[in-house]
């Protein structure tokens, strides 16, 4: 019996591929921009602004800021300025430089909280922003004062229209009819009604009301016969239902003729 022996014979070809320079060149930026991680930032910010606002109420003919006061919401919001995308940044708020985690993380362009800080104190907002890679980061900071709730009296001799200047002192004339009006500043309210006025005068039983025009007390001295000019005190205490920390006082001196 013979066995035949079979040989196989494998040939490599090889094959040889020349690329032009500027292929190669081309070739090896492409790796460079696929493993090189330090690549130029997607975004640029040209400017950071914080803005805050409070839930504190004003007169409607009032041009200042809404001032928050103890216990009242404030609201910062960043302004970014920037070129490229922003959906990529990260907002860590930071309130007394202690991290606010809950309303910190992508796209939370706005932060708010309760005043606990007291009267003329300060709360101190910081905003850090930042891309995953920390290739762009920007940080900001402000001081917001606190104040208390504030309250005027303007006065009417009787008809409709009230000065519009505060006053501290008051002369009225005997068996007329004069008005005077509250205008409460910096309290956590919607609306008037949600504050409760105590109007004092002399001895007088306090005047306790909530009612859509409880921040007008009409005034009229009857019966008075001596000639010499009395002056008694009146006294207006205003609380917020809502919030019992927001309460003021407010006197004036009423002369009497």
């Amino acid at each position: 019996m013979k066995i035949k022996t079979i040989t196989t014979i494998i040939t490599v070809t090889t094959v040889t591929i020349l690329l032009p320079l500027m292929g190669l060149a081309q070739l090896d930026f492409d790796l460079n921009n696929l493993f090189d991680i330090e690549t130029a930032p997607d975004i640029t910010i040209t400017n950071l602004e914080l803005i805050w606002s409070s839930d504190t109420y004003v007169p409607y003919e009032y041009t200042g800021r809404a001032l928050p006061s103890p216990g009242s919401k404030i609201t910062v919001e960043a302004i970014v300025n920037a070129i490229g995308n922003t959906f990529n940044l990260k907002y860590s708020w930071f309130l007394e430089d202690i991290f606010q985690r809950t309303k910190s993380g992508y796209g939370k362009d706005s932060f708010s909280f309760y005043v606990n800080q007291r009267t003329n104190a300060y709360h101190t907002v910081k905003l850090q922003i930042f891309n995953e890679e920390r290739t762009v980061f920007q940080e900001k900071s402000i001081k917001i004062p606190i104040v208390e709730p504030e309250v005027a009296i303007y006065s009417s001799n009787g008809s409709s229209y009230f000065s519009d200047q505060a006053i501290k002192v008051s002369t009225i004339l005997s068996d007329k009819k004069f008005s005077f009006i509250t205008k409460p500043y910096f309290f956590s309210i919607k609306k008037l009604t949600d504050l409760t006025f105590e109007w004092h005068f002399a001895n007088q039983e306090p005047i306790i009301s909530s009612t859509y025009n409880a921040n007008v007390l009409d005034l009229t001295i009857t019966e008075k016969t001596d000639k010499e000019i009395s002056e008694n005190n009146l006294w207006v205490n205003i609380t917020n239902k809502i919030n019992s920390r927001q309460k003021v006082s407010q006197m004036i001196k009423v002369q009497i003729y």
